[in-house]
């Protein structure tokens, strides 16, 4: 009897739950991955046509509009009235359209002083690769152009031409996006 008792505690292993903890958060991991990655993707697109057009996103008629980029071109023209707000995302992509919400709050109080401009990179993904975008939505204000390259407006006021240090990832808040455009608008008196 006791040689059989020594067997069954050999055999039996005590049941432990950090295994299935384990794999439920590998799997909660997965599964968020999987269902964020639609913002994230910036697939191929063989739509060529209208490169140099441009397409005003909400067609209200007051001259205040999102203009859909679709040329390097139209950001260069913009820039000549003053800093673009440039958001880089996909139209299926549910955060990428509440960063165009915020957008359209702040279309009104800027109209005269700033472009606000949109690319999507799945219909354009040649931007992708050229801004260096990761993950969407990407804002960035665009100040002017030095030597060729975009100047970014930094949160804390500064210009950069390294659009890293510049970017608002993620949706971001229109206090945030106002206050660093106030500054964008401010340095441009300044300069000019």
């Amino acid at each position: 009897m006791k040689r059989l008792h020594r067997i069954q505690d050999k055999e039996r292993t005590p049941f432990s739950p950090f295994p299935l903890i384990k794999l439920l958060s590998i799997s909660a991991i997965f599964c968020f991955l999987i269902f964020s990655s639609g913002c994230t993707d910036a697939e191929t697109s063989d739509n060529e046509a209208g490169l140099d057009g441009v397409e005003n996103v909400n067609n209200s008629g007051s001259g205040m509009e999102l203009v859909e980029v679709t040329n390097l071109s139209q950001i260069n023209e913009s820039l000549k009235k003053g800093p673009v707000v440039l958001k880089l995302g996909s139209k299926g992509c549910i955060p990428c359209a509440e960063q165009e919400e915020v957008f359209l709050e702040l279309l009104p109080l800027y109209q005269d002083s700033a472009s606000f401009m949109l690319i999507d990179i799945k219909q354009y993904p040649e931007f992708a690769e050229e801004f260096g975008v990761r993950v969407i939505p990407d804002t960035c204000i665009i100040t002017d152009i030095e030597n060729e390259k975009y100047m970014y407006m930094r949160p804390d006021g500064s210009k950069n031409q390294e659009r890293e240090a510049a970017r608002f990832l993620g949706v971001t808040d229109k206090e945030t996006l106002s206050e660093t455009l106030e500054k964008a608008i401010e340095s441009r008196k300044i300069e000019g």
